[in-house]
């Protein structure tokens, strides 16, 4: 690969990663929704920081500094049976909704379903392999997964270091139907999946340095739990 190359794919990269910088907004926007009240409610985690604000604070009182002393494991659930990751940490924040604990595990951001009561794990999902993984620079820094209720049911999301962005049922793990586009790669489901190096990246000069903006196409999904996001920027 000449140095030509080498340059059009660094910024080809580039310009996927500050895509995903700006979809995550999108996904935080479609997440929050449904949230009017600051707080958590029930006993849930729905959002890596507990509500929308961030708050990271339940109400829940079982756990006090009274009885903390006397608190035993109760299971211990194994994130490095899906692979290692490139720092050798998880950086993964599990979110609790509708009686089941969510989170990724491994470079591959692999999607797990995990029962709080037991520790089984409930289901699995982990995107097909394609080269674009082995490029993928941010293989270690995935931080967990977005829920959002589409038309009645939840919904998990989930950006992969590939740049594809996966639409799972939050109950079955199966890929979101109806919703998506058609990815022409090996093993890949016919629904519930964009590309977002393909859909969203406008090509141009921004890719090296400075705030790009990014307007979606008419392929990419309005709804992700929301109304319609216009427009998108991120540094």
């Amino acid at each position: 690969m000449n140095n030509d190359e080498k340059l059009g794919q660094e910024m080809y990269m580039r310009k996927c990663v500050t895509v995903i910088c700006g979809v995550m907004v999108v996904l935080f926007v479609a997440s929050s929704a449904h949230a009017q009240t600051q707080g958590t409610e029930n006993g849930e985690w729905r959002y890596i920081g507990g509500d929308v604000w961030h708050t990271r604070y339940s109400p829940l009182d079982q756990v006090t500094a009274g009885n903390f002393e006397d608190l035993e494991i109760a299971w211990v659930w194994r994130g490095d049976n899906y692979g290692s990751t490139t720092l050798g940490v998880s950086r993964s924040t599990p979110i609790y909704v509708d009686g089941l604990l969510y989170t990724v595990a491994g470079e591959r951001r692999t999607v797990i379903a995990i029962d709080p009561a037991t520790g089984e794990t409930v289901w699995t999902y982990r995107e097909p392999h394609t080269t674009r993984v082995n490029r993928g620079m941010r293989k270690g820094y995935g931080k967990g997964v977005a829920y959002a209720e589409v038309d009645g049911r939840g919904v998990i999301y989930v950006i992969t270091p590939a740049f594809f962005l996966h639409a799972l049922d939050a109950k079955t793990g199966r890929p979101l139907e109806d919703w998506g586009q058609s990815i022409q790669l090996p093993d890949f489901p016919d629904t519930g999946v964009v590309d977002f190096c393909r859909t969203l990246y406008r090509t141009g000069d921004h890719g090296r340095v400075g705030m790009v903006s990014m307007m979606p196409t008419s392929e990419f999904p309005e709804n992700l739990g929301t109304s319609r996001v216009l427009r998108l920027r991120s540094w």
